[in-house]
Parts: structure tokens; sequence; C-alpha cells
């Protein structure tokens, strides 16, 4: 199978350098200044892309298994059980206070499961930029088909019950709303068989009522009547009276005391009056009042009983909102675990069934044992140098880390290939590498253009 090389030094441009230029890049990155090192390894890692049928992009295995993706995923409580439960339990009561018991928020357990081989980061933005081939170490290759076989398994069978665990959870959630609802739709039925009944009763009441006070008028109307005439026929002898002794009065003031009786009389006579026709008309008010007080006592107590039903619905309503909060939050759990499940397969700009690319790094130990990984790069050839040239750029600034994470390749290199033999004394890479290093002084950087200057 042929191999991509993937580029050890970019321009601006993301365009890969001569090989000689990259090559040079990457020492002086490593060993900027007066640095010294006593052993560079150029290190090519290889990866192997595959396509994956379910999602069209590709899933990145590291050809030396070294390297390994731990996910972590939730196991679901028995839900099953408890439906049936409830299911089967035809008492709202006992329904309801399972429902409110139950912890749905809680997971049975968690599982941790290792997909060996398999680079979850994404480090498809360099899979873009091939370059010529570089003369490096390849690491040694333990990846097998069978390896393949087994990891995409995985990963599917993995995916598979992800989706079962959401499946399961919305079914969950519809089995509740059912239960919820046909629990509210016989608080709704009570509701109405509530209003029903009183706006039944008040309704013959205001219709009594209405007759009542039709009657009570217009008995009222007559008893009045008859009543008031009858006292104030009387009140014509008394005025008689009144208008005799005021002529008295004005022929004798001794007749002054007689005057004042028979006005005090008056008085009392119509006070008396006033007294007997209230009677008449309490005696009618009461009755009305006694039946509205009634007709009022029946509209407050409707009110209560439905404000009563209406608590429970609320509570009903609030019961099923943290349920399904619960819920939606376990859902949140599987959907994150998809997604990262889904991060195995990455876009890249081949249409192979399965690609080689050659990841480099170039691995440095200094004269003090400091071990460096250099990952790729991207050379900073903008900068300029001061006063026209005369003075050389300060080759710490030569390059910068490609935005790519590429931590697990440098701490395994780091740990375990850091033995490899140096390969950048090869006369061959030596000769690149050199001319690479005058490439770079010519572009201004105040650098050390001889291999040896940069060992010890």
């Amino acid at each position: 199978m042929d191999s991509v090389y993937l580029p050890l030094a970019v321009d601006n441009s993301y365009q890969p350098l001569p090989v000689e230029k990259q090559l040079a890049v990457t020492l002086v990155k490593a060993a900027p200044k007066n640095v010294k090192i006593k052993k560079a390894t150029l290190i090519g890692w290889p990866l192997l892309l595959v396509k994956h049928e379910k999602s069209g992009g590709y899933i990145i295995f590291d050809e030396t298994l070294n390297i390994e993706t731990k996910l972590e995923f939730i196991i679901l409580q028995d839900y099953k059980r408890i439906l049936d439960g409830l299911e089967n339990n035809k008492n709202d009561s006992e329904i309801l206070a399972i429902l409110k018991s139950f912890r749905w928020k809680d997971i049975k357990g968690k599982e941790e499961e290792i997909f060996k081989g398999v680079i979850i980061d994404d480090i498809s933005p360099i899979l873009s930029y091939g370059s010529p081939e570089l003369p490096l170490r390849i690491l040694d290759k333990i990846l097998t088909q069978v390896d393949i076989d087994s990891i995409i398994t995985d990963i599917n069978q993995r995916e598979s019950l992800i989706k079962e665990n959401i499946n399961k959870i919305n079914d969950v959630e519809s089995k509740i709303n059912t239960i919820l609802t046909i629990i509210k739709g016989k608080r709704a039925e009570e509701r109405k068989q509530i209003e029903d009944k009183y706006n039944s009763i008040l309704q013959e009441k205001n219709e009594v009522l209405k007759k009542t006070l039709a009657t009570a008028k217009k008995n009222l109307e007559s008893e009045l009547l008859n009543e008031a005439t009858k006292l104030y026929s009387k009140m014509a002898d008394i005025e008689v009276l009144i208008g005799k002794a005021e002529l008295d009065y004005e022929t004798n003031p001794s007749f002054q005391k007689d005057l004042e009786n028979i006005t005090t009389l008056r008085s009392r006579y119509l006070s008396e009056i006033q007294s007997k026709l209230s009677e008449i008309k309490n005696k009618y008010r009461i009755e009305i009042r006694n039946m509205v007080h009634e007709i009022e006592s029946l509209t407050a107590q409707k009110q209560k009983e439905l404000e009563s039903i209406d608590v429970k619905i609320r509570e009903l309503d609030e019961l099923q909102k943290n349920i399904l909060n619960q819920l939606e939050n376990i859902k949140s759990i599987c959907n994150n675990e998809l997604e990262r499940i889904r991060m195995f397969t990455k876009r890249a700009p081949f249409d192979k069934d399965s690609v080689e690319v050659i990841l480099p790094f170039l691995l440095v130990v200094d004269i003090n044992s400091n071990t460096y990984i250099i990952p790729p790069q991207i050379y900073n050839n903008n900068k300029k140098s001061t006063f026209f040239g005369f003075f050389k750029r300060d080759p710490s600034e030569i390059s910068d880390n490609m935005k790519i994470n590429l931590t697990s390749f440098m701490n395994i290199i780091a740990s375990k290939y850091v033995t490899l033999e140096d390969n950048v004394k090869d006369p061959h890479i030596k000769s690149l590498i050199e001319k690479g290093l005058e490439e770079l002084y010519d572009d201004g950087w105040g650098i050390r253009r001889s291999i040896s200057e940069y060992y010890v």
C-alpha cells in the first residue's frame, strides 16, 4: 500500500515546504540559538484511514497500537420493570406514589470500553496537506485486519446500543406522558362533574330566586299600600288637631303646652308608621337575602372544589415536567455518548476505502537529557529582520505548532521511543538538513548552518 506523507513544516498558506527546509525548520525549533543536542531522530507514525460505511467518513487507526481511546458509557435502570408495574396498577394513588418516589435521574452504573488503536482526537486538518516523502524512521506496524474488523464491529455495536438506550428513554417518556395524561383526564372529568353539578343547582336556585323576587315585589306592593293607606288616614285627624291648637296658641300663648303635646303625638305616630312599614319590607328582604346568601355559598363551595381539582392537575403537570426533565438529562448523556462515538469518523480528502498516512515528528534529546518532541510546524517566514536584514531574526520564533492536538502521540514518543537511534546524522539526511539551514539563513534567520554545530 502506498503511503501519503504528511508535512513536517508548512508555510503560512499551509503548503508543504521543500523537504530540506521542513527538516531544517524542525531542527531549529528543537534547538534554537545555543542549545546543544545529544540525539535527534526523525520519526514517522503510520496511521491507517479506513472508510466507515455508515458515516462515509474515515476511522483513523494507529498502526502501532500504542494509542487507545477509553470512553465511559452509562448503564440504564430497568425501566421496563417499573413501567410494567405502573401499567398493571389500576389505583391512581399508588401509581402517583410510585412515580414520585422513583429516582428517574439515577443510572444503574457506568462501564468503560477501550478502543485500542483508534484515534478520537481531530487531526483531520493536517490530512489535507500532503508532502513529498520524508526520510523518517517509520515506527513498527502491529495493526492487523482482524484488529480493524473487530474495532469497527465494536464501534458499530456501541453506537447501536446508545441509540437503543435513547429509544428506551423516548419510550419511557411516551408511557409516562400517557399514564399522567390519563390521570389528568380523570381529574378533568371530575372537574367537569363538579362544575355541572353546581351549575345545575345554581341555575335552579337562581330560577327560584327570580320567581320569588317577582312574587315578593307583588305581595310587598299590595301589603304596603294597604297598610300605608290605613295608617296615613289617621294623620288627617292629627293634622286637624294640630291646626286648631295652633289657632288657640295664636289667641292665647297659654295653649303652647297643648300644641307641643299634639306635635309630639304626630312625631310618635309617624315613627310608628315607619316602623310598621319597615317591618313589612324587612320580612320580604330577609327572604330574598337568605336565598342570595345560599347562592353565594354554593358558588364559593363550587370554586373551592374546583380549585382543589386544579391544584391536583397542576401537581400532575409539575410531576410530569420533573420526571421528563430527569429523563431528558439521561438522554442528553446518551446523545453526548453518541457524539463521542461519531467522533471516531473523520472527513478526509481521499476517495479510497483505506489510505495509509505517515505523521512526522522530530525527537530531540538535549545536552541536559531533556526530551523534546516537535510536531508538524507552521513556518513563520512573514517575520522580518530589522535594519534591512543586517540583524538576523530570532530562531526561537522560526515556527509555531500546527493547531491540532497531537499530545497523545508526543507523550508516547517521549516515553517509549526515546531510545531510537539518531538518524539525523545519516549522510543523506544531514546533507538535506544543511541545505535547508542555508535556505533558512538566506531567509534572514540567525541560525547555525552546520549539523555539527547543533550536536554536543
